[in-house]
């Protein structure tokens, strides 16, 4: 085994026990050129490709399951190749990171706005590929919403292209076959890297603003009046900058944190209205900045006793779900302990957006968690208890995952991703879309 294989398993979920075996070669292309031969080799083989960004994703995607498979990083395509202040967009490869992309703009009085908190190793391929987001994602969109082209080579080395006027592609055919299904960047989105390796973006850029904010911590008796005032500040489109709740924490790492609680920064001029919908206190800058140093280090703090895990990263809560928060997530911390864990954090972004499988836009409140696992419970057991979460979502107007969009429970979404596979070619993480594949990800844990 060598070291780059490590490292090109690595991720940041928690199906990490991966067959290095089943991994018949690495490549780090710098060009589109050097991944179609990438590509080449592995069909030539009869292997599968998974396409493999920061590592930072959260679904087990960029494992690549346990098929013989070839991997191929986007770490070295990290170049920007064009950028326009005028026209508003820059042209990158799918290996740079949005933290790297403003170092770039920043010069230029410009900047890209989508800032998942892991932005400093997330490539914006993979962003896309999951179609994420962070605090920000209710002012300014997930990841689809600042793509404006995609470029993809498919597992037969054919080229697309796509934007807002259509598909272009080197095969006239294949061509008007995407377009008559209407193949766009919401099918990229959170497909997981299911369709093709992406080889450039083009990303939707602004100038950098500059306007008074007023920080804010609001504490709530229960988190009942938490999901009433985050659904008031979505009727009214209050432009919120930041928003991040914490609805509870465990007394190992609690602290002098009262949750629930909501840290919001928000502009001056909206002030006597947010007044009107919850009461909060001011926090200046040191103190802002200390609550979301607060907000960032709660998931990496670890329990007395025990071992921390993430076992089911994203509830979506919204509309009717969002008034009833409490009782929800007594019932979703009432499975957790009926199946041996031990609810730790939960945290998250709000208000937030994210897009079903559909591709409605859904406004509300993605709730992160954390759980002390018991010990010696196997992984199987532990993706049962997912899946149980899942179906309680499902049950009780809950979006289960709804920033990494799990195709594989998203039924609306695995139809369409299987559909438009069906015409360009089923090479790449084909075991996502698989009947086996909570089998496979149970192995992994």
């Amino acid at each position: 085994m060598k070291i780059r294989d490590v490292v090109i398993g690595a991720n940041a979920s928690m199906y990490y026990k991966l067959n290095f075996r089943k991994i018949k070669g690495v490549y780090y292309p710098r060009s589109e050129e050097e991944v179609v031969a990438a590509i080449q080799f592995a069909q030539s083989k009869g292997l599968t490709v998974t396409p493999k960004g920061g590592g930072s994703g959260l679904s087990g995607a960029c494992t690549g399951g346990d098929d013989e498979r070839l991997m191929i990083s986007s770490l070295q395509m990290k170049e920007v190749l064009t950028v326009s202040k005028d026209q508003r967009y820059i042209d990158v490869q799918p290996g740079i990171t949005p933290d790297k992309i403003n170092e770039f703009l920043e010069s230029m009085g410009m900047r890209f706005y989508i800032a998942p908190s892991s932005r400093d190793i997330a490539t914006v391929g993979g962003i896309l590929s999951t179609d994420g987001g962070g605090n920000d994602t209710w002012y300014n969109g997930t990841m689809r919403d600042s793509t404006l082209r995609v470029k993809m080579v498919l597992y037969d080395g054919r080229k697309l292209t796509l934007d807002a006027n259509g598909v272009r592609c080197d095969d006239p055919e294949l061509e008007a076959q995407l377009n008559k299904i209407g193949l766009s960047i919401d099918d990229v989105a959170s497909s997981h890297g299911t369709l093709g390796f992406i080889t450039e973006l083009r990303l939707s850029i602004g100038p950098q603003v500059k306007e008074s904010l007023i920080g804010g911590l609001a504490e709530f008796e229960e988190c009942n009046a938490l999901g009433r005032a985050l659904n008031d500040m979505i009727e009214r489109k209050s432009p919120v900058r930041y928003g991040e709740a914490i609805t509870s924490a465990h007394d190992d790492v609690r602290e002098d944190l009262n949750p629930p609680l909501l840290i919001v920064d928000f502009p001056a001029d909206y002030e006597s209205e947010m007044k009107n919908i919850m009461d909060y206190k001011h926090l200046d800058k040191q103190g802002l900045a200390r609550m979301k140093d607060i907000r960032l280090k709660l998931p990496k703090r670890n329990p007395k006793v025990g071992i921390q895990v993430a076992l089911f990263e994203g509830y979506g809560f919204h509309g009717d779900s969002l008034f009833h928060l409490q009782d929800r997530l007594d019932l979703i911390n009432g499975l957790l302990i009926d199946h041996g864990m031990t609810p730790f954090a939960k945290y998250g972004h709000a208000p937030s957006k994210w897009y079903l499988g559909d591709n409605t836009a859904t406004y509300g409140l993605i709730l992160h968690s954390r759980e002390i696992k018991p010990e010696n419970q196997t992984g199987p057991e532990m993706l049962d208890t997912v899946l149980a979460l899942v179906d309680l979502c499902e049950a009780n107007g809950i979006t289960p995952k709804p920033e990494h969009k799990w195709p594989y429970s998203d039924k609306i979404k695995k139809k369409r991703l299987e559909e438009i596979r069906g015409i360009i070619g089923k090479g790449f993480n084909p075991f996502l879309l698989s009947e086996e594949c909570n089998n496979v990800l149970g192995s992994m844990v």
